[in-house]
């Protein structure tokens, strides 16, 4: 495979590109992150269960037994 010498000019050109892009893409897509649920979360209740109080029950279980964290999470 031969590689072209680029030019000063043209090195510049191509590291700009990126930002370039981003100043398009980013606000087409606001951001370019986002977070779904994986269940259903219909009132606070629902809430509750995924987040405190209900986040702290898994954790004190990965506490207590760190191979837990297989069980309670998506690791592994």
């Amino acid at each position: 495979m031969s590689e072209e010498k680029l030019t000063r000019e043209e090195l510049i050109k191509k590291a700009e590109k990126p930002g370039r892009d981003a100043m398009i893409l980013h606000p087409y897509y606001r951001g370019k992150v986002q977070v779904t649920a994986k269940c259903v979360v219909r009132n606070m209740d629902d809430f509750a269960i995924w987040y405190t109080p209900g986040v702290a029950k898994p954790c004190l279980a990965i506490k207590e037994d760190p191979l837990a964290v297989f069980e309670h999470t998506n690791k592994g």
